[in-house]
């Protein structure tokens, strides 16, 4: 824990309960959700992760051995993870079905979440249905985080109406969206509410589907898989749940440890947000303009520049008397702006020109360590993409 010892000497925490504090922290942080996606082949599963997490699952190229060996995918996200597992799909044979039904049974209780896709043109569930009904509903009645993930429904009729230009279906199209979920809903007998429409592709709804599923996961979980979608994909309202859960862990935990039955004082009180805000500031606060184009650049998370960029967040920026607005801001407006960047066809040409007009400048200055001249860099180089890509 890079630095929290610096923390932890600054608000005065006792040496008897560093090494207690560090390993509950390295306990909750270490964590690692899993995701069951369940579908048919070709549904979408590996675009719909990709989209939602940045990577996509490995093609299942044994059936045979996969009945056995559902396929794991850990994704290593910033030092962070979370485990994908790919679950065969059903309606190959019966006895192949037998198969799955067992594995499927003794997979779900392992899940922190899980999600089945479904082609929208589809036009026949009955397999999934049975496989629901039979198998998954059960675990559901239990308390199991479970959606429906109507994948592409960009080729829903009539498909030559999805406007293109800002990736969304047009009217008859939403129409009839709305029809194939009143169907899914009837057909599985669950609620709408737990039918999400999206299209992978055209990463249509994608922020809504990460809402659905973060807002059903208890505090603990909201943090693990929160963290692990793409920023773009979270909410104003997902983020402040995320973070909401993370302080129910530090009062929950950290407290429990620091003062032992006794009432927190204030003192107390500060040094666990402290704490909080440290854990919570490096595992979400990044830079998501700069790591958008450093990875467009193919430059790891964990990069010279984007180090840099960091520090000079963390150490300067902060303590300036308008820095924790400006980051505020930044936090707030940065993951629209990439996600509306990620939608323009020269997505591409648009980061390597923000890495030559503005980032690289902006790393020079930090380097001579004229912090002002990068401050007010940066503040402009947001505030010009916002009116470009977010008219604001």
């Amino acid at each position: 824990m890079h630095n929290v010892n610096e923390l932890f000497d600054r608000i005065g925490v006792p040496e008897e309960k560093r090494t207690l504090i560090k390993e509950k922290l390295n306990e909750k942080l270490s964590y690692k959700p899993k995701i069951g996606i369940f579908g048919k082949t070709g549904v979408g599963k590996s675009s719909l992760c990709n989209a939602l997490f940045g990577q996509e699952l490995c093609e299942i190229s044994d059936v045979k051995a996969c009945t056995r060996n559902p396929q794991e995918v850990f994704l290593n996200l910033g030092g962070k993870g979370m485990t994908l597992l790919d679950v065969p799909g059903v309606g190959e044979s019966q006895e192949r079905d037998d198969e799955y039904g067992k594995l499927y049974a003794s997979l779900l209780p392992e899940l922190d979440l899980a999600l089945w896709v479904l082609k929208a043109d589809d036009r026949a569930f009955s397999s999934d249905e049975l496989f629901y009904k039979n198998i998954v509903k059960p675990h559901i009645d239990e308390g199991k985080p479970f959606f429906f993930v109507l994948n592409q429904v960009d080729k829903i009729e009539p498909f030559r109406e999805w406007n293109e230009a800002e990736h969304r279906p047009g009217v008859n199209q939403f129409s009839n969206i709305d029809k194939k979920i009143e169907a899914v809903s009837l057909s599985f007998d669950c609620p709408k509410n737990w039918i999400v429409p999206v299209s992978a592709n055209e990463k249509y709804n994608l922020a809504v589907l990460v809402d659905t599923f973060i807002f059903a996961l208890p505090p603990e979980q909201k943090f693990t898989v929160g963290r692990n979608v793409k920023a773009e994909n979270i909410s104003t309202e997902a983020r402040e749940a995320i973070e909401e859960s993370w302080w129910d862990i530090i009062k929950t935990g950290i407290g429990e440890i620091w003062e032992a039955g006794k009432d927190l004082v204030d003192t107390v009180k500060e040094g666990i947000t402290a704490v909080g805000e440290w854990i919570w500031d490096n595992t979400f606060g990044r830079c998501f303009i700069t790591t958008a184009t450093c990875e467009t650049l193919g430059k790891p998370d964990d990069c010279y520049e984007l180090n840099l960029f960091r520090e000079f967040r963390d150490n300067w920026l902060k303590e300036q008397h308008d820095g924790k607005e400006l980051i505020k801001e930044y936090y707030e407006v940065a993951p629209q702006i990439v996600s509306s960047i990620n939608r323009q066809i020269e997505r591409k040409r648009i980061y390597c020109d923000i890495w030559e007009e503005y980032l690289c400048d902006c790393l020079a200055m930090i380097e001579n360590g004229d912090y002002q001249a990068c401050k007010e860099k940066y503040t402009g180089m947001v505030r010009n993409l916002g009116r470009q890509y977010l008219k604001v």
